[in-house]
């Protein structure tokens, strides 16, 4: 009997641990990064009018500012993954956001616009290793079955960015000028990034904070193998037609997702009618929307993982069942008749997206294991190219086609990423486990 109640107090020990341990704190701060990431790139078209008032642009040459910004992004991603797995997401991540942050400030200082061209190029490189340094410290510091909430964290910091971005721009625009807004979020992502350095570490086994326990249940079940090697197998996984299928469904999901963070507003007004009042208060719901649904998905996810035991169903199934759900609400979108209703179509629309978005960094950690941060980058890397797309090829069928036609040609790409998901096979390793 007593053995019996030992055996159960360890059981709680266990599920504690699990449920608050340092490990989710961490996570915590990687939501904050997201946050403060997102927040700076999407304060540029925040400050547009006066900026491009200030400094005479017009608006082709603001949005070459933009699409600096992504290239800069996709270059650094492969790189900055590698340099995570080598070097560790401890160094690299800090790195990152203070030099991401380093280049938000000399935006405001630049002299002239071709210097404003390759700071925000520049700056797109800097946030290029966020995301698969995230990916590599998941791999080490989280169980099989949490790496859907482990993504999810990062992710969902991003996407509540463009909802509260907005009104504090706007009030340090009021106080201290567009140019301000760029000093004051240079100066907080440099607060960040020394935290990040303090509180963070590359393995559990390395921080002095973590319980025995913890670091026991970690250890234990992550998908990490542990084997000594210093770079990814990458002529195997290029002869895997599988890595390039996660990369082509992923460029589809930045290409909708960029969609709607360059033009929903735009899209409100002149399809919707929407005051600029209006449209602000309108355009926060869907991104509202995808931050809750990347939390929820990768909960959902990680729990099918544990009762099924199947990626396919817990990874393929969520984001198949989030692609079906965004393209009927992009015609349901363009056939709406109210505002509100369109609006809500919307919401529901880009909403679903969060659920292929948070499954895809999911496998990206299940199947690069140690890899993660080369297979993540990998992925992203397409993303970025989706990023640097969407914009331009939107905007055009939204001005030789129209609004509604637009919206429902982008349901042609999404049937395509949701099929690809069929061929992942995401049970399956990239690379047999003697071949590493």
């Amino acid at each position: 009997m007593a053995r019996l109640e030992a055996e159960k107090q360890i059981e709680m020990v266990q599920v504690k641990e699990k449920k608050i341990g340092l490990r989710w704190g961490l996570a915590f701060l990687f939501f904050v990064i997201g946050f403060i990431a997102y927040m700076d790139r999407s304060n540029i078209s925040i400050v547009a009018v006066p900026m491009m008032e200030d400094l005479g642009l017009n608006k082709v040459q603001f949005g070459l500012l933009s699409s600096l910004f992504y290239l800069g992004y996709c270059f650094a991603q492969i790189p900055g993954g590698m340099l995570a797995e080598r070097f560790g997401a401890r160094k690299i991540v800090t790195i990152a956001v203070a030099w991401w942050s380093v280049f938000t400030a000399l935006t405001a200082a630049s002299a002239n616009y071709v210097v404003m061209c390759i700071v925000r190029f520049l700056f797109g490189a800097g946030e290029g290793p966020m995301y698969p340094g995230n990916a590599v410290f998941n791999s080490h510091w989280f169980q099989k079955h949490e790496k859907g909430r482990a993504s999810s964290a990062l992710l969902a910091g991003s996407f509540l960015g463009p909802v509260i971005a907005p009104g504090i721009s706007v009030a340090i625009l009021a106080a201290f000028g567009w140019h301000g807004v760029f000093y004051v979020f240079g100066l907080l992502g440099i607060v960040v990034a020394l935290a990040w350095y303090f509180f963070g570490r590359d393995k559990p086994e390395q921080h002095p904070w973590i319980s025995e326990t913890e670091k026991r249940l970690i250890m234990e079940n992550r998908s990490f193998s542990g084997l000594q090697k210093k770079s990814a197998p990458w002529k195997q996984y290029l002869k895997n037609y599988r890595f390039w299928l996660v990369g082509i469904q992923y460029l589809v999901v930045i290409y909708m997702n960029t969609f709607f963070l360059t033009w929903l507003p735009t899209y409100l007004m002149e399809a919707r009618n929407f005051s600029l009042k209006e449209m602000g208060f309108a355009a926060s719901f869907p991104w509202l929307a995808i931050c809750l649904s990347v939390l929820i998905g990768g909960a959902v996810s990680d729990k099918i993982l544990q009762k099924t035991n199947s990626r396919m169903i817990a990874r393929g199934g969520m984001a198949v069942f989030g692609f079906v759900v965004f393209m009927a609400g992009l015609y349901l979108s363009a056939y709406s008749v109210s505002p509100t209703s369109n609006v809500v179509w919307l919401t529901i629309t880009l909403g679903a997206l969060g659920l292929p978005i948070v499954a895809s960094w999911a496998i990206a950690n299940d199947l690069g294991q140690e890899f993660s941060g080369s297979v993540s980058g990998w992925m992203n890397t397409w993303g970025a190219i989706g990023g640097i797309t969407s914009p331009i090829i939107c905007g055009w069928f939204a001005q030789e086609m129209g609004w509604n036609t637009t919206l429902l040609i982008n349901i042609i790409p999404v049937i395509i990423a949701a099929l690809i998901w069929f061929f992942i096979k995401p049970d399956r390793p990239l690379v047999p486990v003697e071949n590493k």
